[in-house]
């Protein structure tokens, strides 16, 4: 009889064993993440993102002397930042010939005059040396900056009619 009851304890301990084991499953969850190339401009170095549309910080040539006989030249800065590894490109496009910063290492408008000025116009060109490396991230101190130095040569200026000139320039920005 004992050797019975020993004989059913197993077969109970081996079913509980089995039973255990038979309702275990693995499996596997295969997580994943993209990282998008996005670019934004930025109001400064240490700025804000500009919101589609915004203006940059302005390129002033200020008061020009007629009598001068050196360029009239202005300075000013695209600040951007894109995902890290992304060489940008911008484009630029308005009175003047859209060019990109791949293709080319200038962009000419024109400016066109208001109110005395009306109906004179000054040709102008925007330079920015080399096309922007490799981008360094979103997480960087300070935002990548695209500098641009304007000039406008005595021949413009010193014909022009007295008064405001001005002229819009599209910057676009692209990964």
């Amino acid at each position: 009889m004992k050797s019975l009851k020993l004989a059913r304890a197993a077969a109970v301990a081996a079913i509980a064993a089995l039973c255990g084991t038979a309702f275990a499953d693995t499996a596997t969850l295969n997580v994943s993440a993209t990282v998008t190339g996005v670019c934004k401009l930025y109001s400064s170095a240490s700025g804000g993102v500009l919101a589609s549309g915004s203006a940059l910080g302005p390129m002033g040539f200020g008061g020009i002397d007629p009598t001068s006989t050196g360029n009239a030249t202005a300075s000013s800065a695209v600040y951007y930042r894109c995902t890290k590894g992304q060489t940008p490109t911008f484009t630029f496009s308005g009175s003047g010939t859209t060019v990109t910063t791949a293709s080319g290492s200038s962009y000419t408008g024109t400016l066109t005059g208001s109110g005395t000025a009306s109906g004179s116009s000054m040709t102008y060109n925007i330079t920015w040396g080399s096309a922007p490396g490799t981008a360094t991230g979103f997480a960087a101190a300070t935002a990548d900056s695209l500098p641009l130095s304007g000039t406008i040569a005595p021949a413009q200026f010193q014909a022009a009619l007295v008064g405001p000139y001005a002229d819009t320039v599209n910057i676009t920005l692209a990964p």
